[in-house]
């Protein structure tokens, strides 16, 4: 019996020794209270249980050490810019938020208040230095005042001080070497672990830009990757299970969170190798090239001539976008912009089902959707369709998956504004069956929300929203993160709406926008490598959300095979694109000459490739290489005349 005790005892040892959680921080405190207030901060410990409180400093006009993480406090109700306006001012002010349908107020905390609190509730301090007087990248002069009030609050040897600024975290391990850093980061990590090894800084990587191959890497390095931000129980075990060792949260409760198993090092690193993915433009009309066609769509519209045209779907190869002001359908392609097969409605969102059905809101931008248009595949024909949600709301965009015309029939999808659900209606031989809801969502709808079926399956899909991440709903599991919006600059995602999943060359791909906000650059990435970034393209114009009412790209595939597909592009204001993307070598047109790919050789093909070689148009070279000899110039031409002529 004592033998089997002891037994019983090793084996629990082991368990609790392979089975661990990562340390929890309070983001701004926590979600109780107005952020950054000693209110929020003490429910960060008392209602959550977080071992860390996360703040912002600044500096006052008379130099006293505030937290707020803007630099005005504007947002939460007052009007003073901080760094101009003393702490008496400053503490005058009430502020008021609104979270989780409570609102609180509150009043500015200082440093030594916040410090006195993690003292109190034996939490350390992670500090984050925003760009703040003599706190910043060019002048650290009130960094050591900092310094002495965090060591006479005896708190030295648990501080952690976080920043975006690398001359500041360089500062900080030359003259205070005992203090702890974190590099804030996001995608950027990847071009700076040596620095990171250097500088004995652990890396805070947003949610979304990194994988378990980051964490590894700076684990050979003596590092520890800390990351934000997670709130749900899908990217806790996601992250955790990569080896993050600390996250920052906003109402995540750790005591409900389960234990981690220790991951085995040893077996980290067999990804496979990304897809080497290639891509010939077919065709590219854009604001940077000057050879958008007349009247295409744009917000800055004088007199309001199409200036509604937000989402787009893709017919036969023709990009067709429904103006809903004008009640004009409007039709773009090789040469510009044709001739529609479809009529226009007053509605926005727009789109095709698997089977090639087009699909068209007819009810105006009300929050009450109610009226679908179908045009059924290889029809002109429209056939209106009736139908009502469970959760209104207005929305600009539609998606569809299934064959609306078939017997079994597909899903209209609708992800309104205030909702926090999807609403997935059924359409079965051209009729509304019914609607349905999806579980609750990590995100609360906006006009801008959109879904992209992953198959013919209410309970498995993508859904973003505009200013939040890139998420997987797999049932009732609604938390894991594809990708979070991190920044300006290729591959981070930014702001803007669109993305689509794909498969290639064996691989599972996703596409989303990146670069400047709402200009239509994007990235694609290869989910089945660790989400590796392996196609960067630039942008349009820099029209934004001036130009580009939607705020988003939107993205259709057209398969030839498993290793070529055609991609096609539009952003509303900015440009529209055809693209053949391929693993391996491209597919050349099947018909010789057909430089602008409308499926005939004549005069139009010439202007096209007088265009390619003067820089205008940027068509395949493989395409515009008539004589094979390397180099697409004017013998090229002479080649093409030659086969207009003879054909």
């Amino acid at each position: 019996m004592k033998r089997f005790t002891l037994l019983t005892a090793l084996i629990c040892l082991s368990i609790q020794a392979w089975a661990w959680k990562p340390i929890f921080v309070g983001h701004r405190g926590c979600y109780r209270g107005v952020e950054n207030t000693a209110e929020a901060f003490r429910q960060g410990v008392d209602e959550y249980g977080y071992a860390g409180l996360e703040c912002d400093v600044r500096v006052t006009k008379d130099g006293v050490f505030v937290i707020s993480h803007d630099e005005t406090t504007n947002r939460l109700g007052g009007n003073l810019t901080i760094a101009n306006a003393t702490f008496a001012e400053l503490q005058a002010e009430t502020y008021t938020q609104t979270r989780g349908g409570v609102t609180y107020t509150g009043h500015i905390c200082t440093i030594a208040e916040y410090l006195d609190i993690c003292n109190e509730k034996n939490a350390f301090p992670v500090i984050e230095l925003k760009w703040a007087t003599g706190l910043n990248n060019s002048d650290m002069s009130n960094f050591p005042r900092l310094a002495a009030l965090v060591t006479e609050k005896g708190l030295s040897e648990k501080v952690v001080f976080l920043t975006s600024m690398q001359k500041s975290v360089e500062y900080i391990h030359k003259n205070y070497p005992q203090f702890q850093c974190q590099w804030l980061c996001s995608t950027n990590w990847a071009s700076n672990e040596g620095w990171c090894r250097v500088q004995k800084a652990n890396p805070s990587i947003q949610a979304g830009d990194f994988n378990i191959e980051t964490v590894n890497t700076f684990r050979r390095y003596g590092l520890k990757v800390a990351m934000w931000t997670v709130d749900t129980e899908a990217n806790y075990k996601k992250y955790g299970n990569m080896g993050v060792y600390m996250m920052t949260c906003n109402y995540l409760r750790p005591n409900e969170m389960p234990e981690l198993d220790s991951i085995d090092w040893s077996h980290i690193g067999d990804i496979p190798d990304p897809v080497v993915l290639k891509a010939d433009t077919i065709y590219s009309f854009s604001q940077y090239k000057g050879n958008l066609p007349e009247n295409f769509p744009n917000r800055n519209v004088k007199n309001g001539t199409f200036n509604t045209a937000m989402q787009a779907a893709v017919v036969d190869g023709i990009i067709y976008t429904n103006d809903c002001k004008t009640h004009t359908m409007l039709a773009f392609g090789a040469q510009g912009r044709v001739e529609s097969k479809f009529a226009g409605t007053n509605g926005t969102g727009i789109c095709t089902d698997f089977a090639g059905n087009l699909i068209v809101r007819a009810d105006s931008m009300t929050t009450t959707p109610s009226k679908l248009i179908i045009y059924p595949k290889g029809s002109t024909t429209a056939i209106p369709v009736d139908f009502s949600l469970l959760n209104n709301g207005q929305t600009y965009f539609i998606s569809a998956s299934g064959d609306v015309m078939s017997e079994t029939g597909g899903h209209i999808y609708f992800y309104s504004k205030g909702q926090t659900c999807a609403n997935i209606v059924k359409i079965a031989k051209r009729a509304f069956v019914n609607t349905t809801a999806s579980g609750t969502l990590s995100a609360t709808g906006m006009n801008t929300g959109l879904i992209v079926p992953l198959d013919d399956d209410p309970e498995h899909f993508i859904y973003q929203m505009r200013t939040s991440g890139i998420y997987r709903y797999e049932k009732a599991d609604s938390g894991e993160y594809i990708t979070g919006n991190s920044g300006l600059y290729a591959p981070a995602r930014n702001t803007s709406v669109g993305c689509m999943q794909f498969s290639l060359g064996g691989h599972t791909l996703f596409i989303h926008p990146s670069s400047a906000n709402y200009n239509g650059g994007f990235t694609i990435k290869d989910l089945t490598s660790d989400q590796i970034d392996v196609m960067n393209v630039d942008d349009f114009g820099n029209g934004g959300l001036a130009a580009n009412l939607s705020t988003g790209s939107f993205y259709n595939i057209e398969p030839i095979d498993d290793n070529h597909c055609y991609l096609y592009v539009y952003t509303m204001g900015l440009g529209y694109a055809k693209y053949q993307l391929y693993v391996g070598e491209p597919i050349s047109p099947s018909t010789k000459g057909d430089i602008n790919a409308d499926g005939e050789v004549n005069v139009s093909d010439v202007t096209a490739l007088i265009n390619k070689i003067l820089g205008t148009a940027d068509h395949a070279d493989t395409i515009c290489d008539l004589n094979a000899d390397g180099a697409v110039n004017v013998s090229d031409v002479t080649a093409l005349i030659i086969l207009i002529l003879t054909q």
